[in-house]
């Protein structure tokens, strides 16, 4: 029998705080958005994946909240677990955590299926900052890691129309104004964990639509990824889109992740496959498979490489054990988007299990042996019919029989939002986002929709917000008042729309209205990117003055006096911060640039001796590079190597 039970894991875990109070206006730099397309201009998938892909540049994770205040020390720290079990599987959702599937034990064997991280380690690849390896991880709506990767999701307990027992997690997502919902089943005696993953548009217009299923895996010398493919598209270092043929590229079998050099997407071509699949198997050929049903279509492999700046990655971000990335998408690749019409849901089903196939089979230098060896096993498991009976079951007939509320209260929000608006909310018998998880993030919202004040701390010029919205549903709202927090609120709302010129107008008048320190830092933030340093100095420097103990808006300051020519007024801030703020990693790095800027080279040196840490160094960030070749060139020395804990290439 299949049984449902709560528990705890506990975990060394990365010390973090409050989310930053700043919104992220222009973005963190995706490492996509310069990309290239070889023959994009040519008939074809990579002519169409080049057109795709343009509805990708130039977003942010706004209204999210970056969540980038953790640091590198690590603390036991309990995690709430739920935990499916059946005679062959055990299956450990984190709940807190995105719902994210952290282990799937084969209890047949003994053997754990995924790869899982010594600790819960927050490091800066996600859409908000903080993202953590290991296990299966649920990714929607924006091209990167989830919103939700580090945060908690709704979850109720379900009853399936035989008295089967699941786990849903379901989310409303706010860029995209959807909901989406993961469905886990353990059926009784089955050798595979199903999930169904469904999103629902449930308003009148089409929305650019992702979604990507990342599975870590162990990754030894003998490893092997297989998938029903003959043909891939490459994005490595040079960060354009190329077709490749699989396995061999460039005279080397790139399915065996230990003996790739470079940092690297592989996208299988798996198009028109019926059941796509793909593994990743030992040198016994065991490891874990996964399957789904034709519309989620798109196959990856990603790997870190074994070139020295690979090697750190991996070790950054998972301590000693290797592991790579095998991945299943809605699209063809992750640099494109596909558009989910207006009042339209799409649901697919995915399969996880164990594999065992001949290891002579996975080996064999024969491709079409090794992949066929797979897709035997498969066929022989009847998985293909399964998959299409739970995608074609009514979830009307699936019951929830607990609500485990920990996810957030926008849900609730949009559905006062929607009734105020005359439309319908959203379909309480399968995301019934409880009113009683409104919390502090959401308060505002609510008290605006029922033409309630703010509250007197909400109106304190130096009361950071909670949040905030991008949608202009919330306009005629925020323009009931004149007071300095909807001006600054509606000017959001208008630089994500575009309206520059819009938002600057707003915050100059919420600053009129009362100085505060959030809006001047948005006219900084402006200012700064039109590249108006004196302007932009002036501004942060007046938002500094407000709250000069806010680290974030510290470190922007920094950058902007730094852009600014301004070596000596960057020292002079220096030595304002208490002792905290000085060791952080990025004022660290400004002082190390501005010491080079002065020609004090011992004091540089000094910095990068002492084991300089940037907890949060952007995934393809060249920072710790170009400050150790800043620096060895004005020492003279000529190009010295780039130390290994300091090598972050990709």
């Amino acid at each position: 029998m299949t049984a449902l039970r709560r528990g705890t894991l506990t975990l060394p875990t990365s010390v973090w705080g409050p989310s930053n109070p700043l919104p992220n206006i222009f973005g963190t730099g995706d490492i996509h958005a310069a990309s290239g397309f070889e023959d994009a201009a040519a008939e074809g998938p990579t002519g169409e994946i080049a057109e795709d892909a343009r509805a990708s540049r130039g977003q942010t994770a706004m209204p999210y909240l970056d969540q980038d205040n953790y640091s590198a020390h690590e603390e036991p720290r309990e995690h709430a677990t739920l935990v499916l079990e059946n005679e062959h599987l055990t299956a450990t959702f984190l709940p807190d955590l995105g719902g994210r599937l952290w282990s799937l034990v084969d209890r047949d064997s003994g053997r754990e299926l995924l790869h899982q991280n010594d600790a819960i380690r927050f490091r800066n690849l996600a859409l908000r900052n903080a993202w953590f390896a290991g296990g299966v991880e649920w990714n929607i709506g924006m091209i990167g890691h989830s919103p939700f990767t580090c945060s908690p999701v709704h979850t109720a307990a379900l009853s399936g129309p035989n008295g089967e027992v699941g786990l849903r997690f379901f989310e409303y997502e706010r860029i995209r104004n959807v909901t989406f919902r993961v469905d886990a089943w353990l059926p009784h005696d089955s050798h595979e964990l199903f999930i169904r993953g469904t999103i629902v548009n449930a308003q009148p217009a089409a929305a650019p639509m992702y979604w990507w299923s990342n599975m870590a895996v162990p990754q030894h010398e003998d490893t092997r990824v297989l998938a029903p493919a003959t043909s891939a598209w490459k994005y490595g270092h040079e960060r354009v889109l190329s077709t490749v043929p699989i396995p061999v590229v460039h005279g080397k079998d790139v399915t065996w992740p230990a003996r790739t050099q470079e940092t690297v997407d592989y996208f299988f071509d798996t198009r028109g496959e019926r059941m796509p699949w793909v593994t990743a198997v030992d040198g016994s050929g065991f490891g874990l498979v996964q399957a789904s049903t034709a519309n989620l279509a798109g196959r990856k492999l990603f790997l870190w490489g074994q070139d020295s700046g690979g090697r750190h990655w991996q070790e950054w971000v998972s301590g000693n054990d290797s592991y790579c990335e095998i991945q299943a998408g809605l699209a063809r690749t992750q640099l494109e988007y596909l558009t989910l019409p207006a009042n339209t849901g799409w649901s697919w089903v995915e399969a996880y299990g164990a594999l065992q196939v001949d290891v002579g089979a996975a080996q064999s230098e024969d491709w079409g042996t090794a992949t066929g060896a797979v897709a035997d096993n498969l066929a022989a498991r009847d998985l293909e019919r399964r998959l299409a009976e739970l995608g074609a079951r009514d979830p009307s007939d699936e019951l929830i029989v607990e609500l485990m509320p920990s996810g957030s209260g926008w849900g609730a929000v949009e559905n006062e939002l929607r009734q105020l608006s005359g439309s319908n909310p959203f379909a309480a018998d399968v995301t019934p986002f409880p009113a009683d998880a409104v919390g502090a993030d959401e308060q505002f919202w609510l008290r605006l929709l029922r033409g309630e004040p703010a509250t007197a701390e909400e109106l304190h010029p130096v009361s950071p917000p909670r949040s905030y919205q991008i949608d202009p549903r919330w306009l005629p709202f925020l323009e009931r008042r004149s007071d300095w927090l909807a001006l600054l609120h509606h000017g959001v709302i208008a630089a994500a729309q575009g309206s520059y010129v819009e938002a600057e107008g707003l915050w100059q008048a919420s600053v009129d209205s009362r100085p505060n320190a959030w809006a001047l830092r948005n006219l900084g933030a402006l200012a700064d990117d039109r590249g108006n340093s004196s302007e932009a100095v002036a501004f942060y420097r007046a938002a500094h003055d407000l709250v000069p103990e806010l680290l974030p808006l510290t470190r922007e300051l920094l950058s902007v006096l730094a852009r600014a020519g301004q070596p000596a007024e960057v020292l002079a801030l220096l030595d304002e911060l208490d002792t905290e703020a000085r060791n952080d990693g990025r004022v660290l790095v400004a002082e190390a640039r501005v010491a080079l800027a002065l020609g004090d080279i011992d004091r540089c040196r000094r910095i990068l001796d002492r084991d300089l840490t940037l907890v949060d160094l952007r995934e393809g960030d060249s920072l710790l590079e170009d400050l150790w070749n800043e620096y060895t060139a004005a020492a003279g020395d000529g190009a010295q190597p780039l130390p290994p804990k300091y090598d972050f290439r990709m």
